[in-house]
C-alpha cells in the first residue's frame, strides 16, 4: 500500500533511486516512498557496468569517489549483510597522444591532492601488469590500483 503523502517520493528503483533512499534515511529521514513500475533494478541498472575509478580531473567528483569506493568496499556490506560483490581490480587508462598524456597528468594531480594511490607508468610497467595488452602507440598509462566494479544490482538491493 503506498502513503497518500510523504515528505520525499523517489520515482525509480534504480541505484540512483535506492542511493538516495538510503542516504536520506542516514540522515534521520523517515517519511520517504520509493516507487518503481516494475522491480528493483529492472531498468538500466541491471546492466550496468558497476565500475568505480579514481581517474577524474574534478576534485568534487574525486570525494564522491572515495566516498563510494569506501561505501561498496567496506561498509554497506558489513551494514546491511547484503553482498554488492565488489572488485577491486585496479585500471589502467591509456595515452596515445600528447593531449591524452597531458590529460592523465591533470587526472593525477587532482588524485594525488585527495590521496588516492595511482601513477603515470610507461610500456614496460604497463606489460608487466597486464602482459597481454597490446601496447603498439602507447605512450603511458595511468595506474589506480584501487579501483573496481560491483555488482550494481547487488548494490541497489543492498541499498
Amino acid at each position: 500500500m503506498v502513503p497518500s503523502t510523504a515528505r520525499v517520493v523517489i520515482i525509480g528503483g534504480g541505484i540512483m533511486g535506492c542511493g538516495l533512499a538510503y542516504h536520506l534515511a542516514h540522515e534521520g529521514w523517515t517519511d520517504v516512498v520509493l516507487l518503481e513500475k516494475a522491480e528493483l533494478t529492472s531498468g538500466s541498472t541491471w546492466h550496468a557496468a558497476g565500475q568505480i575509478t579514481h581517474s577524474t580531473s574534478s576534485y568534487g567528483l574525486g570525494k564522491c569517489v572515495g566516498y563510494n569506493i569506501d561505501l561498496y568496499s567496506r561498509v554497506l556490506e558489513a551494514e546491511t549483510g547484503q553482498s554488492v560483490t565488489w572488485h577491486g581490480c585496479g585500471s589502467l587508462r591509456l595515452a596515445y597522444t600528447d593531449d591524452e598524456l597531458d590529460w592523465l597528468h591533470q587526472t593525477i594531480s587532482v588524485g594525488k591532492g585527495l590521496g588516492f594511490p595511482m601513477e603515470i607508468v610507461g610500456p614496460e610497467r604497463i606489460r608487466e601488469l597486464h602482459p597481454f595488452y597490446n601496447l603498439d602507440g602507447v605512450k603511458a598509462a595511468l595506474h589506480t590500483p584501487d579501483d573496481g566494479h560491483v555488482d550494481p544490482a547487488g548494490a541497489a538491493f543492498a541499498l
